[in-house]
């Protein structure tokens, strides 16, 4: 569970997120997420060794 900070963080990005209004903008801050977390993903479907 995320602790205050984090949360408040979050908070932070969801508020600037929703104030953008360009779409090709947003749908890139989207597509980097989405390959920040597979790329998270991958790395912990590695085996020890290779990390």
């Amino acid at each position: 569970m995320p602790s205050g900070v984090e949360d408040l963080q979050i908070l932070r990005l969801i508020r600037a997120f929703q104030k953008i209004t360009n779409q090709d903008t947003r749908r890139s801050i989207v597509l980097q997420a989405e390959a920040a977390l597979e790329r998270q993903q991958a790395q912990q479907n590695l085996p020890r060794t290779e990390r």
